[in-house]
């Protein structure tokens, strides 16, 4: 079947939406079929396809601007499932180095380093539990009382992000430093799925900055709960 402009301009659209693949189709499905009723009233009018098409499409508006639309949707949606992830994460890899701890694998470590550690990750939590909760508050559900811009929840979102890159890389570093001068103290499982999962959440933190991108840098718009 020849492709028409309806399916170059749902294609030029696809590439700039946001979002997860299944996000990004529904959203295409649903332009295509508000399209599609815009082409047939056209064509019941008197014109061509073609031309009836290309009027569809003055009247939508161009990609850039119906993709500028879904994004504080999108972002909201983002948003919430990273902040979601990080929230379910945190808990694990606190249980699994605990228990690391508790069992003694960083008793090669000098007390003095130990509390020096303790109380900057402490510091870190209290700093990013409460963005994480603003992030998922003002996404979720109760978006309807915690309102706040859609670029201020992906930063506050990207603080947490960088505490927990922060945390997860002082583990990592201090477990490879004890590996070099004093593996036997240390505890094979806790210690083997501690670093996975922080090396896990290392990850999604990462990869979390560059996808929020257009949320951060969107203009003052409010985020709203994902349907």
């Amino acid at each position: 079947m020849a492709r028409t402009v309806i399916d170059d301009y749902l294609d030029d659209l696809g590439t700039r939406l946001t979002g997860t693949w299944w996000e990004r189709q529904a959203i295409l499905a649903e332009i295509g079929d508000g399209l599609n009723d815009a082409v047939e009233h056209y064509r019941a009018q008197g014109l061509s396809l073609e031309r009836a098409s290309i009027a569809a499409i003055e009247e939508f508006g161009g990609p850039t601007v119906i993709a500028a639309e879904f994004v504080p949707v999108l972002s909201s949606k983002r948003i919430h499932r990273y902040g979601c992830t990080f929230t379910a994460i945190g808990p694990v890899i606190g249980v699994l180095w605990g228990t690391a701890a508790l069992l003694g694998s960083f008793s090669a470590v000098p007390r003095s380093l130990t509390i020096a550690g303790l109380v900057l990750m402490g510091f870190a939590v209290v700093v990013g539990v409460p963005c994480t909760a603003l992030a998922i508050a003002s996404t979720g559900r109760a978006s309807r009382v915690v309102r706040i811009p859609t670029r201020l929840a992906a930063r506050a979102l990207l603080v947490t992000a960088t505490v927990s890159v922060f945390i997860d890389g002082t583990l990592l570093i201090t477990l490879l430093t004890l590996l070099a001068e004093a593996p036997r103290d240390l505890v094979i499982l806790p210690v083997t799925f501690g670093a996975l999962v922080s090396i896990t959440r290392i990850s999604i933190a990462v990869t979390s900055v560059p996808r929020l991108g257009p949320a951060r840098c969107a203009p003052a718009l409010w985020t709203r709960p994902p349907a």
